[in-house]
């Protein structure tokens, strides 16, 4: 049987004594940390930029099925600092967003966005949304819309 040399078993136990600690120490968080992100107006609101809406609800009332349907809503910056309307998200294919500020909107400035709604061949009454992300706190805002679509008659109803 062959003799194990010294160095090689202080080798071994190095080894096994450092897998043993990097084992043992502080566990990394699972989440992201954000903490280096900062959100104009996050710590005082009143630097920030402020979006007031004049509505963030829209009623298109009765459409036919097929029916293109446009809503708009206003806003205005009261904040003290430029708004950044960075994304606006419908909740549904039949939505598109169009016509929205892409340029920062400075404090006191006014803007507008579109929603154009294509009814295609749903029936009933439908409600959809779409998410505004901006650099304003809260970042998000959801602003609807609601309208009641009639199809056509069929050929076979008494």
């Amino acid at each position: 049987m062959k003799a194990v040399r010294p160095g090689r078993i202080w080798a071994l136990t190095a080894c096994l004594v450092l897998s043993i600690m990097a084992g043992c120490g502080p566990q990394e968080p699972k989440g992201v940390d954000a903490s280096f992100i900062h959100i104009p107006g996050e710590d005082d609101r009143s630097q920030g930029p402020v979006v007031t809406w004049n509505t963030d609800s829209v009623d298109l009332g009765i459409l036919a099925a097929g029916e293109l349907a446009k809503a708009t809503y206003t806003f205005q910056n009261t904040g003290a600092s430029p708004l950044v309307l960075a994304q606006v998200l419908p909740s549904c294919g039949c939505t598109v967003a169009r016509d929205w500020p892409t340029s920062p909107i400075p404090a006191g400035g006014k803007g507008s966005i579109t929603l154009e709604f294509d009814a295609g061949d749903r029936t009933g009454t439908i409600s959809e949304s779409a998410t505004v992300v901006s650099n304003a706190v809260p970042s998000s805002f959801v602003l609807k819309f609601s309208a009641r679509v009639m199809g056509p008659i069929s050929p076979s109803a008494p």
